[in-house]
């Protein structure tokens, strides 16, 4: 998904007006409202949690620390999980790291949904639209966590309800067992 579409998504998530965002001569995001522009998807990301009171903008601002750890997973998702999760080999690892992340954690940063989930998780919709059955069962922790916010109508947005069932496994697999 590119920086534009999820900025327009985060936005409407976090119950703000969109305003124009587009590609500048530069090739960065840009958001453009009441005549004020912001430039760069973390920038823009810091804005909208400022002028949003959603429970997600103020999980993203709860202390220095919390915006510190919020920045730099959006950061990442920008220059790591954006890009790696069109190459096959990076988005294997991408994907292996992030599972074993979630092991023993909920969430990117604390305990709630913030802006970091939400880039990543826009990061890597397509990537893991894209993983087979058998996939998904492997990154089970990570596809416990996008299945969460995947849930969220907010979140979605319309988009497609992926299918994180082992039903759907059993299904799949057309072998017999003896």
């Amino acid at each position: 998904m590119c920086e534009v579409e999820a900025v327009s998504k985060i936005a409407k998530c976090l119950q703000v007006p969109v305003g124009k965002v587009q590609l500048n001569d530069e090739q960065v995001v840009t958001r453009t409202l009441n005549n004020k522009s912001v430039a760069g998807f973390a920038t823009i990301l810091n804005t909208l949690a400022k002028e949003s009171k959603s429970d997600i903008a103020k999980n993203s601002c709860q202390s220095r620390e919390v915006e510190a750890q919020v920045y730099q997973w959006i950061e990442y998702a920008i220059l790591y999980v954006g890009p790696g999760s069109k190459d096959r080999y990076c988005s294997q690892q991408l994907l292996r790291d992030f599972n074993k992340l979630f092991l023993s954690k909920s969430y990117l940063v604390g305990y709630s949904i913030t802006l970091a989930d939400l880039a990543v998780f826009y990061a890597i919709y397509d990537l893991v639209k894209s993983l087979s059955p058998i996939d998904k069962e492997n990154y089970l922790n990570l596809s416990r966590w996008f299945d969460h916010l995947q849930q969220i109508p907010e979140i979605r947005q319309g988009s497609e309800l992926l299918n994180f069932t082992t039903i759907y496994l059993h299904g799949w697999a057309t072998g017999t067992h003896v």
